[in-house]
C-alpha cells in the first residue's frame, strides 16, 4: 500500500506552536506580492535551501519577521491574501486566495499574521527526516505533502493502527495535525487525504466505490483542458470515466496515464529524490509604468535568483522570463546558450528578454518572474566568450561566500 501524508492547514498550523494564542481561534496566514524584495530598507529575509526537494517544493524563501500594521498596511490600506485559513476561520468562509480586506469584512474578529517561509521549510524538512526514519520509502511532493510506501514494511491488517499511530507521533512530536491517506495507488491515496481532512485517516479498498459519486474536478491532474473535454462527454464524476476507456486512450500518453491513475491502475513508484529540474523567482507587484523601474526590478530578482542558483552549484543552459500586465495580458520570451553561469550573464539576459517580450509598452505590468532550467553537467562552453564568462562566474562564487554570512543585499553589482 501507498499513503499520502499532508499536513492539516500547515503555515498557521506551524505558526501556532510559536503562538499558543493562535490555537482553537479563526486564523490565518496571509502574504503580500507586492514586495519587499524591491525595498532598499527592507527587514524581510531572503534565503535559499535546497534540504528538501519535490514536485512542489520551492527554493526561494522569506521570513517576514513583522506584526500586521507593518506588513499589510501601506498608506492606509490593507494589502495582501490569504495563504492559509484555519478550519475555525473557514467556517466563517475565510478562503485560500482571498484578499485579507474581504476576510476582515467577513469576520471581523480574524487574526491574520504575516508568513515566516524559512521557518516552515525547516520543519517540513524536520518532518521529512522524521518520516524516513519511520518508513524506508519517502518522496517529498510539496512543502506540506509527502508519499510513502509500505509495502513490505506494514501488513495490511497492521495498516490502520500503522497509520494512527504515526499520526500521533506527528502531533506529539512536532505538533502539527495531519490526514493520511491509503491506497494500492499513490493518487488515490492523494485523494482519500481530502476525505480523511481533518487530522483523520482514509484507507481506500475498493476504487471504484470510492471513486463512484466523486466530482471529476476534485482529482489531482484534471485542470481546466481535461475538465472542459470531460464535460463535453458529459462526464461529471470520476465513477462515469469507466466507460470511455477508449477516449482517454486517444489522447495518448498524457490521457492514458491520467486514466489509469483515477483508477489506481498506474503503479507509479515513490520517488525518493529527483533531480532539481527548473528554479525562478517571481512577483506581483503594484502596477508599475516606467520601464526603467521594471529593468531594476528584473536586475533585483536576477541577484536573488543567481545567489540561489550559486549555492545549489547548478549552471543553467536556459533563461527565461514571464510578465503579466495590468490589462490581463501576459508575454514571455526564453534564451538558451551554453556560458559558464553568472549573475552578470543573468541579468543581460533577463533585461535583454524583457525588452523582447515587452510587446504592450505603454501598458502597466503588475507581475515578473524569471526562471533557469536545465541544468548542464556536459561542460560545453562558447570559446569566443569563455574566458570573461570564467571571471564573472569566479565573481559570483566570490560574493557567494559575503552573502551566505551577510545576506543578499550586501554586495549589488554596478553596471555592466
Amino acid at each position: 500500500m501507498k499513503i499520502h501524508l499532508d499536513l492539516d492547514a500547515f503555515f498557521i498550523s506551524a505558526e501556532r506552536i510559536k503562538h499558543p494564542e493562535l490555537r482553537g481561534i479563526p486564523a490565518a496566514v496571509g502574504g503580500r506580492g507586492d514586495p519587499f524584495i524591491f525595498d532598499t530598507h527592507s527587514q524581510y529575509k531572503l534565503d535559499t535551501l535546497d534540504e528538501s526537494s519535490g514536485a512542489f517544493v520551492p527554493s526561494i524563501f522569506y521570513n517576514a519577521q513583522s506584526n500586521f500594521l507593518d506588513y499589510f498596511v501601506e498608506n492606509g490600506k490593507i494589502r495582501g491574501i490569504i495563504i492559509t485559513a484555519s478550519y475555525e476561520a473557514r467556517k466563517h468562509g475565510i478562503k485560500t486566495g482571498m484578499t485579507i480586506k474581504e476576510a476582515l469584512l467577513l469576520y471581523p474578529n480574524l487574526k491574520v499574521v504575516p508568513p515566516n517561509h524559512l521557518y516552515y521549510h525547516q520543519l517540513s524538512h524536520e518532518l521529512k527526516h522524521f518520516l524516513q526514519e519511520q518508513i524506508p520509502l519517502v518522496e517529498q511532493y510539496s512543502i506540506d505533502e509527502f508519499f510513502a510506501d509500505v509495502h513490505g514494511w506494514v501488513s495490511y491488517e497492521e495498516l490502520p493502527n500503522f497509520l494512527q499511530d504515526l499520526q500521533a507521533k506527528i502531533l506529539e512530536k512536532f505538533s502539527l495535525p495531519i490526514s493520511i491517506g491509503a491506497a494500492r495507488s499513490k493518487w488515490t491515496a492523494k485523494l482519500a487525504t481530502s476525505y480523511a481532512k481533518p487530522q483523520g485517516i482514509k484507507i481506500v479498498e475498493n476504487v471504484e466505490e470510492f471513486i463512484h459519486n466523486i466530482p471529476i474536478e476534485e482529482f489531482p491532474g484534471i485542470g481546466r483542458r481535461y475538465l472542459r473535454r470531460l464535460r463535453n462527454y458529459g462526464i461529471k464524476t470520476l465513477g462515469e470515466t469507466k466507460d470511455i476507456k477508449d477516449i482517454f486512450y486517444s489522447w495518448k500518453k498524457p490521457g492514458i496515464m491520467l486514466y489509469n491513475r483515477i483508477w489506481g491502475v498506474d503503479n507509479e513508484p515513490i520517488i525518493p529524490t529527483s533531480p532539481r529540474k527548473s528554479i525562478g523567482i517571481s512577483r506581483t507587484i503594484d502596477p508599475v509604468s516606467s520601464r526603467a523601474e521594471i529593468e531594476r526590478r528584473i536586475a533585483i530578482l536576477a541577484r536573488h535568483l543567481a545567489f540561489s542558483i550559486a549555492k545549489l552549484r547548478l549552471n543553467p543552459s536556459y533563461y527565461a522570463i514571464s510578465i503579466k500586465y495590468d490589462t490581463g495580458h501576459k508575454s514571455k520570451a526564453h534564451y538558451t546558450t551554453n556560458r559558464p553561469f553568472s549573475e552578470a550573464l543573468l541579468k543581460k539576459i533577463a533585461i535583454a528578454l524583457f525588452r523582447k517580450c515587452d510587446h504592450y509598452p505603454t501598458a502597466s505590468i503588475i507581475r515578473i518572474g524569471i526562471s533557469c532550467a536545465r541544468f548542464e553537467e556536459k561542460k560545453i562552453y562558447n570559446i569566443f566568450t569563455y574566458a570573461k564568462d570564467m571571471k564573472l562566474h569566479a565573481l559570483l562564487e566570490a560574493t557567494k561566500a559575503i552573502r551566505l554570512r551577510f545576506g543578499t543585499d550586501a554586495i549589488l553589482w554596478g553596471c555592466y
